[in-house]
């Protein structure tokens, strides 16, 4: 049998079009020179990977430390970042907050994180209309100042609310690992937001 020959004609290019010149660049990590995947951040592609997958390993060992945890270690340590996030809320660029029930005005660090309804309910333990800043004679020494409270709570937010935190306080609520771990992240986020916005960070 005869073999068929097989000729490879190259390609040259055609006279009078200038070659396309590839730009060298050099990776800000690396200091390859490579092309850019990330170009804000002058990074390559290889670069790239290796950094998100830094993070997605990060993230996974947060989480696996978080579920390690037990529910009542979780829900103190909501408690905590919760009572921050309420605090902040009602401080004003200065860093001073007023308690809800009798107007004193505190630095955010010295006042405190009261309910409206006890912490035991946990359907409104963590409610942004069953919380609101203490000063600590309110909040300890007058056990919340509950009327005064209630009076307040349907002035800021409207006729019946403080109804509706005592009919929603008797839900029996039960959270569980995996719901806090939400929650404090998303608290966190919140946290950090308004840090952001109030320009707080003491």
């Amino acid at each position: 049998m005869l073999k068929r020959k097989v000729t490879t004609e190259r390609k040259t290019p055609v006279k009078g079009t200038p070659e396309k010149k590839v730009q060298e660049t050099v990776c800000s990590s690396c200091g390859k020179k490579r092309q850019y995947s990330n170009k804000s951040k002058k990074l390559c592609a290889v670069c790239v990977k290796k950094i998100q997958a830094t993070k997605a390993k990060e993230k996974k060992a947060k989480v696996r430390e978080k579920k390690r945890l037990s529910v009542s270690a979780l829900t103190k340590k909501l408690d905590q970042i919760y009572s921050v996030y309420i605090r902040l809320v009602y401080t004003t660029a200065d860093g001073m907050c007023e308690c809800f029930t009798c107007g004193q005005k505190l630095h955010w660090r010295k006042i405190q994180n009261g309910h409206f309804q006890s912490r035991r309910f946990m359907s409104t333990r963590f409610h942004d209309h069953n919380c609101a800043p203490q000063c600590y004679a309110c909040n300890i020494g007058l056990s919340g100042n509950q009327y005064i409270y209630g009076v307040k709570l349907d002035e800021k937010f409207g006729p019946g609310t403080a109804q509706s935190m005592v009919t929603l306080s008797r839900q029996i609520t039960k959270f569980t690992a995996e719901d806090l771990i939400h929650l404090i992240d998303e608290i966190e986020g919140k946290v950090e937001r308004l840090r952001k916005s109030k320009n707080i960070w003491d």
